[in-house]
């Protein structure tokens, strides 16, 4: 159907009665025998037909013009954020590639305050033996291990390296991490406080070499287990746990690392009948040794004159 360009509601039906429809209303009349007033009426119906069907076809081509309009608006708006989401893209893949070149740096929290206490750092040696998922001494964890630790990074070159041997290769790595301490104090030595702040930072360090969730958690309650336990109300109870944690920790690592079928056991639970054990050897080992300075007392080396 051609496109109608006029809106035929506001088109006005033409008065047939008129002088200027006379002579073909007679001679409508004259060929239909009627009147000329029938024609007219028939001619104003026919004008009423017609103009209904025009705005029928009128409202659709409004409808379908708005359809149109509405798509091809629709068409450029999709067209435009697409544009908009790729220079977005571009923008934020240009940020990340310069993000990637800036140094990091974590974000602070508002009006937080530095830790009253700062965490105590071991030697890179015993950081070492931590990710290897070696034994280390808690003494590396003392506050007077890593005192020393920190001394020792100060006189060791950063980069400094040394040849180490691992399955018939020469590796090169770090001196520090390699270079054990002089000055160990083996575990059962130490002190109740000693033990106490070094298990700390053993089980802080250990967290972040990644260490298995439930080893972390196993070896904390077994130090919980130690502070609570009746031996330490007895004389020497300390002394006497303080052995058997030196003792269990390193068969403990051992039994970790053993490459054999059997599972390692759970050191957060206390063996009283061990720790019985240690308690009786050294007693017997004291009053053994008290037994020769009795005798030295009673017997002394007599000098040549």
């Amino acid at each position: 159907m051609p496109r109608i360009t006029q809106d035929p509601n506001l088109a006005e039906r033409p008065d047939f009665t008129s002088g200027a429809y006379d002579a073909i209303c007679t001679t409508l009349a004259t060929a239909e025998d009627t009147t000329r007033e029938a024609i007219a009426t028939c001619l104003a119906d026919a004008w009423d037909v017609d103009n209904n069907a025009k705005k029928d076809a009128w409202a659709v081509q409004l409808a379908d013009d708005q359809e149109a309009e509405a798509e091809a608006r629709l068409a450029l708006e999709t067209e435009e954020q697409n544009l908009q989401t790729e220079r977005r893209k571009e923008e934020e893949a240009e940020k990340k590639e310069k993000e990637k070149k800036k140094p990091k740096l974590k974000d602070f929290v508002v009006n937080k305050p530095v830790k009253d206490t700062t965490q105590l750092h071991p030697s890179r040696f015993a950081i070492h033996k931590l990710e290897d998922r070696d034994y280390v001494e808690l003494h590396y964890f003392t506050l007077e291990g890593c005192t020393e630790a920190a001394k020792q990074d100060r006189t060791i070159a950063q980069d400094a390296f040394t040849f180490t041997k691992a399955d018939d290769t020469l590796l090169l790595k770090p001196m520090a991490s390699h270079k054990p301490s002089n000055k160990i104090i083996p575990d059962e030595e130490l002190t109740w406080q000693q033990m106490s702040i070094a298990r700390t930072t053993l089980l802080h360090h250990m967290g972040r070499m990644g260490w298995p969730e439930q080893h972390i958690v196993a070896l904390a309650e077994f130090y919980l287990n130690l502070e609570s336990h009746p031996m330490r109300l007895q004389a020497d109870g300390d002394t006497v746990l303080l052995h058997y944690q030196a003792q269990v920790r390193r068969e403990w690592h051992e039994a970790l690392c053993n490459t054999s079928d059997e599972p390692a056991f759970d050191i957060s639970v206390i063996n009283n009948r061990c720790v019985e054990t240690i308690a009786a050897d050294l007693w017997n080992a004291r009053r053994t040794e008290g037994v020769l300075r009795s005798v030295k007392h009673c017997y002394p080396r007599h000098t040549q004159s």
